[in-house]
């Protein structure tokens, strides 16, 4: 048995998966990646086996799928959950840029039915929704990005949309709204708001960056040119 053998069948411990597949094509075309699976084995093999059902392997597949794209360009190193092994709440991915500038990724699978409105003011609140649950697993001092795997288009403008009212909400303190979504007031929204640096839309053929104006850390080009020239899966 091969090296590489050996480590799927760790992984996957000899049961087949519903990206089994996929993963195996990652691993063997990808060194870089190879070596990522290697170090978090044990991690994978946990996170395969607590999945909950095909949605929760979906989820999972979005996570490593991402890796692998990352892993890509060779400027980028990988930490995976990080923040977990410090036992904080925090984004599934630390990346490094030229071993001297991190960031973090956090990645969410965004499924059709999420977004399937023909009704654009709930599309919108949905896209609302997608951000409120997750600034908040944003540290601060640092430059994070959410990476949503849609699995139908976002359009740009949509999200821009979707930033641009929660963001007026917050200035007007809209204390009830923020309330219902586990903020303590709008002032405690904008505080996490501005730790999202950007909002990546990886789609089908390119990857579609959203950068936050009001940012506290913003985005350097380098990384973003770097995002939006991944090759992709």
């Amino acid at each position: 048995m091969s090296a590489i053998d050996d480590l799927l069948q760790d992984i996957f411990d000899g049961k087949r998966s519903t990206f089994s597949s996929e993963f195996e094509g990652w691993v063997r075309e990808s060194r870089r990646f190879r070596e990522f699976a290697s170090s978090y084995r044990t991690k994978i093999r946990t996170k395969l086996k607590n999945a909950e059902g095909e949605s929760g392997m979906k989820d999972l597949r979005a996570e490593l799928e991402t890796a692998a794209l990352l892993l890509r360009e060779k400027r980028f190193t990988l930490e995976y959950e990080k923040y977990a092994a410090l036992k904080q709440r925090g984004p599934d991915l630390t990346v490094t840029f030229k071993t001297h500038t991190p960031f973090n990724v956090e990645v969410r699978r965004i499924r059709s039915i999420e977004l399937d409105s023909e009704d654009s003011e709930a599309y919108i609140g949905k896209l609302m929704a997608v951000l409120c649950d997750k600034v908040g697993q944003m540290p601060p001092s640092i430059v994070n990005l959410l990476w949503l795997a849609a699995e139908q288009k976002i359009d740009e403008g949509d999200l821009t949309g979707a930033a641009a009212i929660l963001r007026q909400l917050a200035e007007r303190k809209a204390e009830v709204f923020f309330l219902q979504r586990g903020f303590k007031n709008a002032a405690d929204f904008l505080k996490q708001f501005r730790q999202l640096s950007g909002v990546i839309l990886h789609q089908p053929g390119e990857n579609v960056i959203w950068l936050n104006s009001l940012a506290r850390h913003k985005t350097p080009p380098e990384i973003v040119t770097a995002i939006q020239r991944l090759e992709i899966l």
